[in-house]
Parts: C-alpha cells; sequence; structure tokens
C-alpha cells in the first residue's frame, strides 16, 4: 500500500515536472479518442436504426391478377404454417386502390381517371419479435419467390442491404480506425513517458544504486500513462456528449418522425472506450520504462 501511495506522490511530482508535456500528451489523446468516440455514437444509432427496422419491418406478397385458387391456396398454406408468422392479412385489388387514393399525393390525383386499378391483390405478413427475425423474413420470402402465381415480394430488402453494408463498412472501418489511433496513441504516450523518465533520470539511477526494486520504479511512469489516458478519455466523452445534445436538440423534429431516439455512444462501447485509453496508457508507459531500465542495466 505504501509502495502505491508513493507512486501516486511521484506521478504528481512527474506531472508538475512535464506540464506542458503531459498536457500536449492528453490533448492529442483526447482528439483521437473524440474522433473514435464519434464514429462509435454513429454506429449505435445506425445500429438501433437497423434493430427498429427489424421490429418495423413486415413482409408483403404480391399475386399475379391470373392466380388460380389452388395457387392462392399453397401460398396460404405455407405462410400459415412459418413458425414466426403472427398474421396474415388478405389485401383485394379493390382495398388496395382505395388504400392508394387515400394516401396518394394531389400530384397524383390524376390517376384517378384511370379506366382500370393497375394495382395487384397482397398477402401482408407480420412476424413474431424474435431474434434474427430479418433472416426468417428472408427464409419465407425465399420460399414463396419459388411458387406460381406470385409477382413479387417485398420487405424493403433494397433499404436494409444497404443499410447492412453500411454496417459492416462501419465495423471494418472502426477496427482499421481504432487500431491505427491505439497505436499512434501509444507512441505518444510512451514518448511523454520517456521525457518524464529522462528528466529524473538521475534520481532514477540513484535510487537503483540504493535497491530500489525496478518495479518500484516503473509504478508512478505506469500511473502517469494511465492518468494521460483516462484523463484523455473522459474529455472526448464530455466533447462527444455536448456533440450529442446538440443533435438532438437540432434534429429532434426528423429524430421523432422515425419514433426513434438518437442515443449517446452504447454503454459496451463507451466502457469499452475508457477501458481502451486506460490500457494504452498502461501498455505505453510499460513500453517506456522497460527500454529504459534495459539500457540502464547494460552499463
Amino acid at each position: 500500500m505504501q509502495t502505491i501511495i508513493s507512486g501516486f506522490r511521484a506521478t504528481l511530482s512527474n506531472i508538475l515536472n512535464n506540464k506542458q508535456t503531459f498536457f500536449l500528451s492528453v490533448a492529442t489523446i483526447t482528439i483521437s479518442l473524440f474522433i473514435l468516440g464519434l464514429f462509435l455514437m454513429l454506429f449505435s444509432n445506425l445500429n438501433g436504426l437497423l434493430s427498429k427496422l427489424d421490429d418495423e419491418v413486415q413482409l408483403i406478397v404480391y399475386l399475379n391478377d391470373d392466380i388460380t385458387s389452388a395457387q392462392r391456396k399453397v401460398l396460404e398454406d405455407i405462410i400459415s404454417k412459418f413458425p414466426f408468422v403472427k398474421s396474415m392479412t388478405k389485401v383485394s385489388k379493390k382495398s388496395a386502390w382505395k388504400e392508394f387514393q387515400t394516401n396518394m399525393s394531389e400530384n397524383l390525383k390524376p390517376l384517378l381517371d384511370m379506366k382500370f386499378n393497375p394495382l395487384p391483390a397482397s398477402y401482408k405478413v407480420q412476424f413474431y419479435e424474435a431474434d434474427n427475425r430479418l433472416i426468417h423474413i428472408r427464409e419465407l420470402s425465399g420460399q414463396l419467390k419459388a411458387k406460381k402465381g406470385i409477382e413479387s415480394v417485398d420487405y424493403g430488402q433494397e433499404w436494409i442491404r444497404k443499410i447492412e453494408k453500411f454496417m459492416l463498412f462501419s465495423r471494418l472501418f472502426l477496427f482499421i480506425m481504432g487500431g491505427l489511433l491505439c497505436f499512434g496513441l501509444i507512441l505518444i504516450i510512451s514518448n511523454t513517458i520517456r521525457l518524464s523518465i529522462y528528466s529524473r533520470q538521475d534520481e532514477i539511477e540513484l535510487m537503483l544504486l540504493i535497491g530500489a526494486t525496478p518495479s518500484f520504479v516503473k509504478i508512478p511512469y505506469l500511473f502517469e500513462g494511465m492518468l494521460q489516458g483516462l484523463t484523455g478519455s473522459v474529455l472526448a466523452l464530455f466533447l462527444i456528449k455536448g456533440i450529442n445534445f446538440y443533435l438532438k436538440d437540432e434534429f429532434q423534429s426528423t429524430i421523432e418522425s422515425i419514433s426513434m431516439e438518437f442515443q449517446f455512444i452504447a454503454e459496451p462501447y463507451l466502457f469499452g472506450l475508457v477501458g481502451l485509453s486506460l490500457l494504452v496508457g498502461l501498455v505505453a508507459s510499460y513500453l517506456s520504462t522497460y527500454q529504459f531500465l534495459r539500457i540502464y542495466k547494460k552499463r
């Protein structure tokens, strides 16, 4: 316990003796984690949007006008026996046309003069809440497309496919960018700790000569590296929270129109960001002290 207390005191002394270097290092860490955190916030909200689409998506099966009763029976049997189907609503051509007339904009009013109904009959299929519901919808969609009497099957797959591709790209981008930032931060913190070590080189060498262990020498610098990482992550999170408040206030009406709440960084990513900053600080300071002690032993 005494060793830890002494280590904290030495850490504060190191910071006071190298204030400018310490704060420049923290500022760089803050900016780097701020950029990474913004992408994590974007990723969290896109993930929420995809989950919302997953919750609300329904399958619409459009039928050919010349579909037979036997073909209808086959389709209805497939849908009703599919284990994740909650309900199936039949929509006739007449009902579809009436709904279209009710919801059409002024620009489309001339279509009311048409002598025929161009809309097909359909089935609207809703699903129970379940994990990987989109997978089940795709499975049923694939079964139905192979049957006769089907004009098309739609569940917003193009939009969902685009969002999923973007999510995959975001994961890859975050992984690569996170790796590069971690490498850069390790170099920055490592150099800061190295400067702190060399500013007290004579004192450290004296401590080693009178019997101080390498672990005792390392502790203040390990604390300093972790403190740099923690301070940078906390400041970055405050900045990201400010951006979050601004976006909520600026785009509140748009967010409410899609019944979605604009989120801060999801908790797993939030704790991961803080933990990552502590780990980076620890690794960087360990590398600096290890390198110094190895050079000292070779003398």
